[in-house]
């Protein structure tokens, strides 16, 4: 009987102390307090992290874990080591979206920063806030439109566009949702605002198609008595062995190496991948492209060049390339305001941060002797092209389309800085309080002057069709901002007056 007593006393000593130890386990530190709460382990627990907590929160509360402003971290590009950034659009287990967004949709993802909360970049400001020098607003209630940018239609619904074509052929994407994505490029950008690089695939898409890939581009070893607009001259360090292929353009003085980026990536073609950026061996087969080993492509200095052997091997086989450029636009800016006037009117260079006149003629701009840069409007008309493909026209052009097509319809000149899309057109959209009328005033010009009370401005003011079309001006106004001297001789403006500005008002 003592015996049993003791090994019972025993087992109870043990038992008491694995519960002591299974409840110190258990213990829960709140951050928050700095409390430790009791726990025992295997109870339901809240989970200490939240993890997955307010994940689809979009309606303008705070959500725990979605973590909206990180001080001195970049969200989108240039990404550090300490940052965390990454987590405020992407949830790695938990995440809604099949790219592991944290909201159920691009757009979604987008505006649970960019609709105010964030602080900076608001594309929801009602037309009395939003900013007249930038993309007009997505939140225009008043005689308003907008790009319908929230994957409701398809990139294949553009006016100007074309709808037949409804798969991804030939990297279009005519047959994809239209969303934030198909005009920005979240993770970073060639051009200013992170405008897309490769929008509806245009910049993979052959020369030959519309596209702005050039096709066989001469290999060459030497500059001397060539006569293309583009080469690919190769040398080789005799030193090191290292084989370098770099892409040369001609200009009045001779060739210059190109500092104009390539674009990476590939077409997932049924018959095998198709790498934008290529260089091919006469008789058509791969010579090198981004993952050949031995190879590195240098997208950002437009060359390839051999780390081994074997690479300089590969680069010497090569004929001929195929060259993606991803579409550039640069914006002259006034500190965060893109000066509107440039793209009609130019801007000096040392409005373009930094880029040298090299760089920029590289990308298709042009710079006078006196650093005045043009060729900013047709720039941008290039990358609204991307999905109006038709609405790329000049006068010489007549009925004819993007596609190769007679067509009925013919079309307002847009491929000058005289004649550009965003001269008449917001990008994201209007609203009754940003547009200007005939003589470039606001309604807030017409009531701060005493002109109009607000509410007889904006009854003014609002645009007759159910669709304002993303117009600065309202109604046709946005024609008399050109139209007003000896290009409308022959139609009479009431409105003319002394005071009425000549062409589009600068900086707007």
């Amino acid at each position: 009987m003592r015996k049993f007593s003791l090994s019972f006393l025993f087992a109870l000593m043990l038992f008491s102390m694995f519960a002591i130890a299974a409840s110190a386990q258990g213990e829960l530190y709140n951050p928050e307090n700095g409390e430790i709460t009791p726990g025992v382990v295997g109870d339901n627990i809240e989970n200490a992290n939240d993890t997955a907590e307010g994940i689809d929160v979009n309606d303008g509360s705070t959500a725990k874990t979605v973590k909206k402003n990180l001080t001195g971290h970049n969200v989108h590009t240039s990404y550090q080591n300490n940052t965390n950034s990454c987590a405020s659009c992407h949830q790695t287990h938990t995440s809604q979206g099949d790219q592991l967004l944290f909201a159920d949709t691009v757009y979604n993802t987008c505006t649970a920063c960019h609709d105010g909360t964030l602080g900076y970049l608001n594309v929801f400001a009602d037309g009395k806030n939003a900013k007249t020098t930038g993309a007009g607003t997505f939140g225009g209630t008043h005689g308003g439109s907008q790009h319908m940018a929230n994957d409701s239609i398809k990139i294949g619904a553009a006016p100007g566009g074309n709808p037949v074509e409804t798969s991804k052929t030939k990297g279009t994407m005519w047959g994809e949702s239209f969303n934030c994505a198909s005009c920005h490029a979240p993770h970073g950008s060639y051009s200013d605002r992170l405008l897309q690089y490769n929008p509806n695939g245009i910049g993979s898409m052959p020369a030959s198609q519309g596209g702005l890939q050039l096709e066989n581009v001469p290999v060459v070893d030497t500059l001397t008595g060539q006569t293309a607009p583009v080469v690919l001259l190769r040398t080789e360090d005799t030193t090191t062995g290292t084989v370098t292929v770099a892409q040369y353009n001609k200009g009045t003085s001779g060739y210059t190496k190109s500092t104009a980026p390539w674009l990476y990536g590939y077409d997932n073609r049924t018959n095998g991948l198709t790498y934008w950026s290529r260089l091919v061996k006469a008789d058509g087969t791969i010579a090198a492209y981004g993952s050949t080993a031995g190879v590195y492509f240098s997208y950002d200095h437009a060359e390839a060049y051999s780390t081994t052997a074997a690479g300089a091997a590969a680069l010497k086989t090569a004929d001929k390339g195929f060259i993606a450029r991803p579409v550039v636009v640069e914006m002259a800016k006034d500190g965060h305001n893109t000066i509107q006037s440039a793209y009609w009117s130019g801007a000096d260079i040392s409005k373009f941060e930094g880029k040298t006149a090299q760089e920029l003629t590289d990308l298709g701009y042009k710079v006078s002797a006196t650093n005045v840069v043009t060729n900013v409007g047709v720039q941008m008309s290039k990358f609204c092209a991307a999905c109006h493909t038709d609405y790329l026209q000049a006068n010489a052009d007549g009925k004819k389309s993007h596609f190769g097509n007679e067509t009925a319809a013919y079309r307002h000149s847009t491929n000058s800085d005289s004649y550009t899309c965003v001269r008449c057109h917001f990008g994201h959209g209007t609203d009754a309080y940003i547009m200007k009328d005939s003589l470039g005033r606001t309604i807030n010009d017409l009531v701060t002057n005493n002109i109009m009370n607000e509410t007889e401005a904006l009854n003014y003011m609002q645009d007759n069709n159910a669709s304002s079309a993303l117009k600065k001006f309202t109604n046709m106004s946005v024609c008399w901002a050109c139209h007003n001297s000896s290009h409308a001789e022959t139609i009479k403006n009431a409105e003319r007056r002394a005071d009425h500005p000549s062409g589009m008002p600068a900086g707007n």
